[in-house]
């Protein structure tokens, strides 16, 4: 309970809590992935609600995914790993050489981001979702965005 004392009369407010930092209640790094994923493919599948227009708007909703489906762990995490698994994939054994892991997740990105998708959102989604995994994966600049990301789902969710 907050109290605001002025000098003509107390009035009493009541404060709303936030237990243990949950801004979002009691909303876990699970739940927030569930969420995150329904309306990634609600807006893939063209909702009327959430749209996935362009080619950035995938690559965004892609990235944040991916993102928040590694920090939830668990069965969301083994998603996101195996689809990180699939870019790695995409971009080894090429006859150029190994980019890497960092090598992969810019790769992936900037082919998500660069290429001109037309109407087909899914794939530049997929690719960025790939892309933030490996990118968390492989440290230094290119898992900076992770990063934020993760801790400010983190910070929302009280993890």
């Amino acid at each position: 309970m907050l109290t605001i004392a002025s000098p003509a009369s107390s009035t009493t407010a009541l404060a709303a809590e936030i237990n243990g930092m949950q801004i979002l209640g009691a909303v876990t790094l699970s739940g927030l992935a569930l969420w995150c994923g329904i309306s990634f493919i609600a807006g893939l599948r063209g909702s009327g609600k959430i749209k996935i227009n362009t080619s950035d708007q995938a690559v965004v909703w892609g990235f944040i995914t991916g993102t928040l489906w590694v920090a939830a762990g668990g069965t969301w995490a083994d998603f996101a790993n195996g689809a990180g698994d699939i870019g790695q994939g995409l971009t080894r054994d090429t006859g150029f050489g190994d980019p890497g892991i960092g090598g992969s997740a810019i790769a992936l990105l900037l082919t998500a981001w660069a290429w001109p998708w037309k109407k087909r959102m899914l794939w530049p989604a997929l690719l960025s979702l790939m892309g933030a995994v490996l990118a968390g994966q492989s440290g230094g600049l290119p898992a900076i965005a992770v990063n934020i990301i993760r801790t400010i789902a983190t910070k929302l969710t009280g993890g």
